[in-house]
């Protein structure tokens, strides 16, 4: 009895290693957002701007390469940098996440503009993306919609 015991423990160890490589290996549970949040926007008003942090535990990079948001016409990829002496908007392609790194979009660097919205966005809304990795594949995320004032509080 007691050598069975030991066998059973031996397989199900052996099996939380195997499961753990399966696990380790996949860019769909390497990838965390954090902070999720939405700029709430004045009335009439049809874009806003999205803000959160990415971290990649895995060990390879990845790229976000696409957002869909069912309130807004487009989600675009945005990089703010300085230009000689003026600060600069862009629209990009990707924005990379380096292997067992992070990267933050806030305001004054990478974040996402949301544009043609339906409606203005209002304080305390659960707002669904669906955001897209090169390797990870879709992450759908809720943020939380916050005015400019409550967003530096964090």
């Amino acid at each position: 009895m007691r050598f069975r015991r030991v066998i059973v423990s031996i397989a199900l160890v052996t099996n939380l290693f195997f499961m753990h490589d399966v696990f380790a290996q996949s860019n769909i549970n390497s990838i965390q957002i954090i902070k999720p949040i939405v700029r709430v926007s004045a009335p009439g008003q049809s874009m806003s701007s999205a803000y959160f942090q990415i971290q990649n535990k895995g060990s390879s990079a990845d790229k976000l390469v696409g957002v869909t948001f069912s309130r807004a016409k487009e989600v675009q990829l945005h990089e703010m940098k300085m230009d000689m002496d003026r600060m600069m908007m862009r629209q990009i392609n990707a924005i990379e996440i380096p292997a067992n790194g992070s990267v933050e979009l806030k305001p004054g660097g990478y974040h996402l503009m949301l544009m043609g919205l339906d409606n203005p966005i209002k304080e305390g809304e659960q707002l669904k993306m669906t955001l897209q990795f090169e390797k990870a594949g879709k992450i759908d995320v809720t943020f939380s919609s916050e005015s400019m004032s409550n967003m530096h509080r964090h």
